[in-house]
């Protein structure tokens, strides 16, 4: 694969020195996930992505969209002198901005022009609007018109032929700023017209938008020189577009809010954020120890529905926001899993259970800061609530991250919420929503340790490095960074007389087993309250507990001598445990006194484990039916009977086990560091190296069906397909409706793609030259 055109997107990477290029693969992780790009040509294509144009932009602030959109306006003719005089800035701000926007990977220049990857072009003119320039709409414009509007626009047409009144027309357009002021004085119905024109979406019906004076606001837009008629419709020049979407905009460019610093103490900012953070460790804990004594309860659908979050609240002494964010982050860091009886901790929880609590800390605050929602503020889809820990859509993560960002280097964090629509344009919430949304990231942070006192912690600061920094493994770099802010704090127990221990600190797997299984506990927080009673104890004694175990155990526990009421209640309910027996039987076996001597003596029904209850009676711990079958095996011919002694006549069918339809989701892709991603593009360049997906028979195929697509997608979609791994695709089916899909290739048939779509949950087929855009799911 070679690098194509002088100026391409590919041939400015490939330009770029080692730091300027590990610092773009730093923020654009995306596109070091496997299959990563083979050559700067599959780099641009993976940057100019649409999912990957999407994450890039949610980083972006207000005048680096504007500087963007500016681009676009200006196409060809996009200089950084051009973007200052539309935007009637300096131009060293506009330098900066796009220099910001190349750091990104959403620009780049080439012989003084500023470029924009296809995509991200074609959607920022769509928000600007507009047709063809105003000398190439002119020359089916009848020369009567053109006088009309060059002379609405202050044009001197005296004796002026076509070519002349072009340019002139032309030259006046240009004067974006000018023709803004003419765009802001329209009356609105005028106004109206000219956006729908502006967008494509004017239309001309007779009389349309005529008002009852009979004003036609076409005729009022040519009257002031703004629109054309072409060949009998009407036409909006692109410069008129330009200038109407800088009327929208007050300031163009307002340069970074005035940040003021946050007043706190740094004493109290820590002391409160250790307190904050050691509080939801408890809280998890606390959660997912009660899950594993009893598996919290689930909703058919999946998730945990209001009335079990409301009785584990209860239960656990915890607000309802710090439990919808414990079940949030507790599933988000792979500690809380789903199983047939509920959920439940997974084979993760006991490692992460033992670690020290800046690893604890650690794991749960990475993986909240890569939360894509709100836990405490979760959306409503429909009239249904998705209750936690379900995934869903959301602009809440995009917010939050943001607003960490943005509140660095001891900026208030107030003041960066109330301006959080310059440093997150593109969050897509309306009215209040956005102010919801930073308000959960607040409480949340606070909740976590992130944030006190209006400022970001020292916990903050070093969350928001390791992201930037992008390490291997996140969460034990940011382990080591904040191990010195997280003090251990020992487990006391104090065994009191009333028969309750009070315990300080947090808990080890032990202490804790111990009390859940011998004590009730009546209070939690910093210190909880345990009370022992004589059904806690005997349900100790029933789980494998003796009376000395137990008395020595709790001993070790407490730093001076058991209270004497504690141990006497443990020696009164061991003396009475056990006085009475039951043993477990599921089958009985009836017969004579000779066949039961001979059933015992026979050798291989020893596995049955019989045992002899009365002269005719053998009992055995095993299913009636499995000992019918090993009875028959060995010779006898015995008969079943139900509980009142009547011949049970056997109903033979076949067992069938049910289908599973839906697989388990695919494992996260592996992803290459900057360093080692960037090193592969220096030595191989122009991806020539044999082998990788590139030259599989599975990629010549999907590019023989697709030829749309770039050579970065067709690598992502035949990795799918060979190693069964989901990928997001943009489809547009027959009937020209397009969806965002998240979906499992299995099998390619002829032109279609056989594949699991998690979003119908089901078995889809889709046409391979009908997806648009594939990117790592």
């Amino acid at each position: 694969m070679r690098l194509v055109e002088t100026g391409s997107f590919a041939e400015y990477l490939a330009g770029l020195d080692k730091a300027a290029l590990l610092h773009l693969l730093r923020i654009r992780p995306d596109v070091r996930v496997e299959p990563v790009p083979r050559g700067f040509a599959q780099l641009a294509e993976r940057l100019g992505g649409t999912d990957s144009l999407v994450s890039a932009l949610r980083m972006v602030n207000r005048d680096c969209v504007v500087v963007g959109q500016a681009v676009a306006a200006l196409g060809p003719a996009a200089t950084v002198p051009g973007v200052a005089r539309l935007l009637d800035v300096p131009e060293a701000t506009v330098r900066n901005l796009v220099a910001d926007l190349r750091g990104r990977g959403l620009a780049w220049t080439a012989s003084g022009t500023v470029r924009l990857p296809e995509r991200l072009a074609a959607h920022w003119s769509a928000e600007v609007g507009g047709g063809r320039p105003v000398a190439t709409v002119a020359r089916s414009v009848l020369v009567e018109d053109l006088r009309a509007a060059a002379g609405a626009l202050g044009v001197d047409v005296d004796g002026l032929r076509k070519p002349e009144l072009t340019a002139r027309l032309a030259q006046a357009l240009a004067d974006a700023s000018t023709v803004a002021k003419i765009v802001a004085r329209l009356p609105k119905p005028v106004r109206a017209r000219l956006d729908q024109l502006r967008h494509g979406s004017g239309v001309d019906y007779a009389g349309y938008g005529v008002s009852r004076a009979g004003a036609d606001p076409n005729r009022l837009l040519a009257a002031v020189g703004l629109a054309l008629r072409v060949n009998g419709r009407w036409e909006l020049p692109q410069e008129v577009a330009v200038a109407a979407w800088l009327a929208e905009r007050e300031a163009p460019l307002t340069g970074a809010p005035d940040m003021p610093p946050a007043v706190a103490a740094p004493t109290e900012v820590l002391a409160t954020a250790q307190a904050a953070a050691q509080d939801t460790l408890r809280a998890v804990t606390t959660l997912l120890d009660e899950a594993r004594s009893a598996p919290i309860g689930a909703l058919k659908k999946g998730g945990v529905g209001p009335r079990e979050r409301s009785r584990l609240a209860t239960r656990l002494a915890l607000p309802a926001d710090v439990v919808l964010l414990t079940i949030d982050l507790a599933h988000a860091a792979g500690l809380l899993g789903l199983v047939d009886s509920g959920y439940v901790p997974t084979s993760a929880y006991s490692a992460w259970r033992d670690a020290e609590p800046s690893h604890r800390w650690a794991a749960l605050v990475t993986a909240w800061f890569e939360l894509e929602h709100a836990p405490t503020s979760r959306e409503i889809q429909g009239d249904k609530e998705l209750p936690p820990p379900l995934p869903l859509t959301s602009g809440a993560g995009m917010i939050r991250r943001t607003l960490l960002r943005a509140a660095r280097g001891g900026r208030a964090v107030d003041a960066v919420g109330k301006h959080i629509d310059w440093f997150c344009p593109l969050h897509g919430y309306e009215g209040t929503q956005s102010e919801e949304k930073v308000a959960a990231a607040v409480r949340e942070g606070q909740l976590l340790g992130v944030l006190a006192a209006d400022v970001l912690t020292d916990c903050g600061e070093h969350l928001i490095s390791v992201a930037d920094d992008d390490p291997a493994d996140p969460v034990q770099d940011l382990t080591d960074r904040v191990a010195p802010l997280f003090p251990e704090r020992p487990c006391t127990v104090v065994l009191q007389s009333d028969l309750t221990a009070v315990v300080s600190g947090q808990p080890t797997v032990a202490v804790s087993r111990l009390l859940e299984d011998s004590a009730v506990c009546e209070t939690r927080g910093t210190a909880s309250v345990w009370r022992f009673t004589p059904e806690r104890i005997r349900h100790a004694l029933d789980g494998g507990w003796t009376a000395d175990s137990l008395l020595a155990e709790l001993a070790v526990l407490s730093a001076r001598p058991l209270p004497q009421p504690l141990e006497y209640l443990i020696a009164d309910v061991a003396r009475k445990h056990g006085l009475v027996r039951v043993r477990g039987m599921r089958s009985c076996v009836l017969a004579d006194e000779a066949t039961v001597t001979e059933i015992l003596h026979t050798r291989g029904l020893t596995k049955l484990q019989l045992a002899q209850l009365a002269p005719t009676v053998l009992s055995s711990p095993y299913e009636l039916d499995e000992v019918l079958t090993k009875l028959r095996a060995a010779g006898f011919a015995p008969v079943a009977e139900d509980t009142q002694g009547a011949v049970i006549v056997e109903d033979r069918h076949d067992h069938e086990a049910p289908a599973t339809t839906r697989p388990t989701r695919a494992a996260v892709r592996a992803r290459l560091s900057a360093a080692d991603l960037a090193g592969q593009l220096l030595a191989d360049p122009h991806g020539e190296t044999a082998g990788g997906t590139g030259a599989s028979d599975t990629f010549q195929r999907l590019a023989a069906l697709n030829t749309h697509l770039t050579d970065a997608e067709l690598a992502l979609l035949a990795d799918a397909l060979d190693h069964q791994r989901d990928v997001l695709i943009i489809y547009r089916d027959k009937n020209g409706s397009r969806t965002r899909r998240e979906i499992r290739p299995r099998e390619l048939y002829g032109r279609r793609l056989e594949s699991w779509c998690h979003l119908r949950n089901g078995e889809r087929d889709f046409t391979v030259a009908n997806i648009e855009s594939v990117a790592p799911a």
